[in-house]
């Protein structure tokens, strides 16, 4: 494999290279609306807290990335979840929990470590006490490596309206130590 440099990027940044972000994108989620994918990240960018990391070649080629932001107190990432979380749980500070929105890497840089090295970097930056992200339930492969890397399954919510899966299920991982009462 190539060697690949990580770099962080904000926003702006995310925003200057979408288009090369896209293009991993839609190798690595074959399928997806890249209509919604476009202004999904170009909102979320905007946001504050989001942040991303990519990664790569020596030449320049970006074969990688992961991005997320904090959840806000009004979000619903929880809602419908099943089997249904304490309020504790549940409740969102806008400092509280990171949200994984998307983790890709190009087929031919897989399988050598360098998607939990660009997990792990985004979340050594992080501020929050711990960190969420959302799977495909289909999709048994990718649920079994995350929980190989530490992330535990807290139960199922419905899509929204227009996403890309009727169902996602939530993954939970500490990246501080859980607060007394934190309910999970």
């Amino acid at each position: 494999m190539d060697e690949v440099r990580l770099t962080r990027l904000d926003g702006a940044g995310v925003r200057e290279r979408f288009e090369e972000i896209q293009a991993v994108y839609v190798v690595a989620f074959p399928g997806h609306d890249l209509a919604d994918h476009r202004a999904r990240t170009m909102r979320q960018a905007s946001s504050s807290g989001f942040e991303a990391v990519i990664a790569c070649t020596a030449e320049g080629r970006l074969v990688g990335f992961v991005y997320g932001l904090p959840l806000s107190p009004a979000s619903t990432w929880w809602e419908g979840l099943e089997p249904a979380a304490p309020e504790e749980f549940t409740r969102e500070s806008g400092t509280r929990t990171v949200a994984v929105i998307d983790l890709a890497v190009l087929p031919s840089h897989r399988g050598r470590g360098l998607g939990r090295r660009l997990l792990e970097e985004f979340l050594s930056g992080r501020r929050e006490e711990r960190a969420t992200l959302a799977t495909d339930p289909e999709q048994q492969s990718v649920q079994e490596m995350y929980e190989r890397w530490g992330w535990r399954k807290v139960g199922r919510v419905p899509g929204a309206p227009g996403e890309t899966l009727p169902a996602f299920d939530l993954y939970v991982k500490p990246l501080r130590s859980w607060p007394a009462g934190s309910g999970r």
